[in-house]
């Protein structure tokens, strides 16, 4: 049966999905504590305020002097080094002497730098200017006077830089005017000498009046837009804060989910058990829990949607194994070449014992004979679904080499699968003897699928004694539970054995179990207080006064039964137990030498439809 599929190399979207849904409430936390810090910082911070004001710079008609035409320009002026001026430590003292002036608190310079910021809009000759202040006064105020400064700044500039030109040229036109007197004076004002001085004296004269004309017109700049009263704080923004505290939130609870899944040794979906294993699952159950560690699956039937999940698991296993031939008619039925399939588990409790009685069940209601031998200590599970009680089985088979046919029950939940149980309450069945391979070989002979529950091999190395003897494998995983080492490893020993693996079996996470039995070794003398089971075991009591002498009889059912009714024979109290009948003899039964010892247990073959012993 081989419908191995390898895994995917790698995660896929779904993967991640579903690392979402697994961890989100770590991520939930995560949002909520960037939201919780937000608010707290919106609450902690002191509140802050900003004011604008725009001054428009224009040409001052001095670029060559003022190098305003060089570096990234707007028109005739350099903005760049505009906004570097502005934020200067010249004009910054200004702006805290007006400040001083209008507020009358001092102001440091360097203080009002830090609070500055000045911004270019791209395409303009504009410097927006920015200040921040713990009060919207004193916001208004910083603003208005580094525009005022910077003005104030620029237009003296401007003015020392054309009264000093004027200044030079003036100079200059005096120098030429008494060279050319001196000249004259000498040679005479016909000379050419002089001729050539007049005209120089009229080029600095030329010169001279423009700038004394652009002295009284020029402007540097004037204010588009004065400094206004904040009329809320800039900072803390708390819609920007709450907004950047989720998603800072947001993606810490995302980054600690991968790393907490990354960690974390268990599997938990589907996907990645097939990565993991690199094998499909075969039947997945996890749907449809009703809540994490519920009892389910139960016993499903073939009317529930998980029920024919696993018909279709177990068509499956009939395609890939077939069942033993039928005899022809009038032709002796041989022994049966029966498949032993082994359900294994990869964690104590539920889960391995759930998956192989659904399974054997439904294999049974196929038509397949089909026998489920419970190896797993906790046969509680069994017991639950299938509505059976504790009694002997695989542990008296093994041991007390009782035969395993004679053991065998057919649960009411499922009247077409035989049972045979793990034992006794308190019985250890040896699954790891020689006789286990025995036992499995003549469990063939009888049934078409001989479906064994064995507990993980994290407790016992039942699957290692039992992989020898069967023919295939189903390895169960409990979502949320299971480590991938343990599926890994359990893959591994299969393959040790050369055991075929078509597939895995997926459950939802379980309710813990247990603590595992302790059991005793299995005997043949079972304790003196024993009661007679649902199995039907007659066993003989014994009371404290006649633990030294040996029993009066074993008392037939039929004596039972009178006793019960009270027909034909009295009942006399019991001189060791006060107030307890004592049991009347049968003449027959006490002169027959045959008949049982003290602690005896006296058995007859199941019935074939009930299993009841009597």
């Amino acid at each position: 049966m081989d419908t191995d599929v390898p895994g995917s190399p790698g995660p896929e979207l779904k993967e991640y999905t579903a690392l979402l849904r697994r961890r989100w409430r770590l991520v939930g936390a995560g949002v909520l504590g960037g939201v919780t810090l937000a608010l707290a910082g919106v609450f902690a911070v002191p509140s802050t305020y900003t004011s604008s004001a725009a001054v428009q710079v224009l040409p001052t008609g001095m670029a060559e002097f003022t190098g305003e035409r060089s570096g990234r320009v707007a028109g005739d002026v350099n903005l760049d080094t505009e906004a570097q001026v502005l934020r200067s430590e010249e004009i910054s003292s200004v702006a805290a002497a007006l400040v001083t002036e209008a507020t009358g608190t001092t102001v440091n310079a360097d203080a009002m730098r830090e609070h500055v910021d000045v911004t270019v809009p791209s395409n303009s000759n504009v410097l927006e200017i920015h200040y921040t202040a713990h009060s919207p006064e004193a916001a208004r105020a910083g603003a208005a006077a580094y525009s005022d400064a910077y003005l104030e700044q620029r237009r003296q500039r401007v003015d020392d830089l054309i009264g000093g030109h004027l200044k030079a040229l003036r100079g200059e036109r005096e120098r030429l005017e008494g060279e050319l007197g001196e000249l004259v004076s000498v040679t005479g004002a016909s000379d050419p000498r002089a001729e050539a001085l007049r005209q120089e004296i009229t080029g600095v004269g030329a010169g001279i009046g423009p700038l004394s004309a652009l002295r009284e017109t020029v402007e540097p700049g004037r204010i588009i837009t004065p400094a206004g009263l904040p009329e809320r704080a800039s900072s803390p923004n708390p819609p920007l804060w709450v907004a950047g505290g989720a998603a800072l939130g947001l993606l810490a609870g995302l980054l600690a989910a991968v790393v907490r899944d990354r960690l974390d040794p268990r599997l938990h979906d589907t996907e990645e058990t097939e990565r993991v294993g690199g094998l499909p699952v075969l039947l997945d159950l996890s749907p449809g829990s009703p809540r994490r560690g519920g009892r389910t699956p139960g016993l499903l039937g073939e009317d529930d949607r998980g029920g024919q999940r696993v018909q279709s698991l177990v068509h499956l296993i009939r395609a890939g194994t077939g069942d033993a031939p039928v005899p022809a008619p009038g032709e002796e039925e041989g022994p049966r070449a029966g498949r032993v399939l082994m359900v294994a588990a990869t964690t104590p409790g539920r889960a391995g014992a759930a998956a192989a009685v659904n399974l054997a069940a439904a294999l049974a209601r196929t038509g397949s004979e089909t026998l489920l031998v419970c190896a797993d200590p906790r046969s509680d599970t069994v017991g639950e679904l299938l509505g059976l009680p504790e009694g002997p089985g695989l542990a008296e088979a093994l041991v007390d080499g009782e035969n395993p046919a004679e053991l065998e029950v057919r649960p009411q939940a499922a009247p077409r699968l035989r049972v045979l149980r793990h034992g006794r309450p308190g019985v250890a069945a040896p699954v790891q003897d020689t006789g286990m391979t025995d036992l499995i070989g003549l469990l063939r002979e009888s049934a078409d699928h001989v479906v064994v529950a064995v507990p993980p091999p994290s407790e016992r190395a039942d699957v290692h004694a039992v992989a020898g003897s069967a023919d295939l494998m189903l390895p169960v995983v409990e979502l949320d539970r299971t480590p991938r080492a343990d599926l890994t490893g359990l893959l591994a020993a299969a393959g040790r054995f050369g055991l075929d693996v078509p597939g895995v079996v997926v459950l939802p996470r379980q309710p813990l179990p247990g603590p595992l039995p302790h059991p005793t070794p299995a005997s043949t003398t079972p304790a003196s207080d024993e009661h007679v089971t649902a199995a039907g075991t007659v066993r003989t009591e014994e009371t404290p006064a006649e633990s030294d002498t040996p029993a009066e009889a074993v008392e037939d059912p039929k004596a039972v039964e009178d006793r019960g009714t009270g027909e034909d024979l009295g009942t006399a109290e019991d001189p060791g137990l006060p107030g307890r009948p004592k049991a009347v003899e049968d003449p027959e039964d006490s002169e027959d030498p045959e008949a049982p010892e003290d602690d005896e247990i006296v058995t007859v073959p199941a019935d074939s439809a009930t299993g009841a012993r009597h």
